[in-house]
């Protein structure tokens, strides 16, 4: 079974994000932070995938993949959103433009 995750935005700043990861311990109800991820979305770094050819939906599937791995890479497995990841993706979408 593929671990559980919800995201939490937790801290908008101008240009970047943090994301509180939370899991469920032993298939529970209670969650608890596993990690945090931020995700940086400065006008260089817009101005750099726009540069890659990117238009806005190709920027928002880069963000998802982004917090994908950032996500995998912090608690070393696969995993699946239950929850969160709507929220996030609004906060991003408002800043690329």
């Amino acid at each position: 079974m593929m671990k559980q995750i919800r995201l939490v935005p937790a801290l908008e700043l101008g240009n970047k994000l943090n994301v509180d990861v939370m899991d469920f311990p032993d298939g529970s109800d209670a969650c608890r932070k596993r990690c945090g991820i931020t995700l940086e979305y400065a006008p260089r770094d817009i101005r750099d995938l726009k540069e890659r050819g990117m238009d806005r939906e190709a920027m928002l599937d880069y963000y998802r993949q982004r917090i994908y791995d950032l996500v995998k890479v912090n608690i070393s497995q696969d995993w699946e959103c239950c929850g969160g990841m709507e929220e996030v993706m609004s906060i991003v979408e408002k800043h690329i433009g």
